[in-house]
């Protein structure tokens, strides 16, 4: 059984790093705003890019429902992407009510590219602490997809084929 306040600091270095993680996005968003660069990566507009490299032609509900987000600001991040030209709305033609959402190639290009970036802070890493790293946190995952599944076990494995669906583009 592993020792209480090793555990606790390490639940504490987790929630550290969230936080910490967290306003660094902020941050960097700030300064690249100020600087009139907007890189698109893990934001709204780019998970939507993201998402469309995985299957391209989605409506906006389903976007939103994807993403997690509500169809309001998926509206106002596809509109975005409409006036940086990575993205195109059409009507569905099987359902008039529908806004169908297609990559173009630009869009295409951004979304390959910002998955090729992996994060700055990995770079302090050695090889062996990235494996270990890669391990520790696989097993972390697997134990709270177990209690995914305990508490829903309707949908049982569903969140992490999800899961896996978003990532499999995104650096792996």
């Amino acid at each position: 059984m592993p020792n209480i306040n090793k555990q606790k600091s390490a639940a504490g270095k987790l929630i550290e790093f969230g936080m910490v993680s967290h306003t660094a996005d902020e941050v960097a968003r700030r300064y690249h705003a100020e600087q009139d660069k907007h890189p698109l990566r893990f934001q709204g507009q780019g998970k939507i890019l993201l998402t469309l490299a995985q299957a391209d032609g989605l409506s906006q509900k389903e976007l939103a429902t994807r993403l997690n987000l509500t169809v309001q600001s998926t509206a106002e991040f596809v509109n975005k992407l409409v006036k940086k030209q990575l993205v195109t709305k059409e009507k569905s033609t099987s359902d008039r009510r529908k806004t169908i959402i297609r990559l173009t190639d630009l869009g295409r290009e951004t979304a390959a590219t910002e998955t090729a970036q992996v994060p700055a802070y990995l770079d302090s890493l050695t090889d062996t602490e990235l494996d270990q790293l890669t391990t520790i946190l696989t097993k972390i995952n697997h134990n709270l997809y177990d209690e995914i599944d305990t508490i829903t076990p309707d949908q049982s494995g569903k969140f992490q084929q999800v899961v896996a669906d978003r990532l499999r583009d995104w650096f792996l």
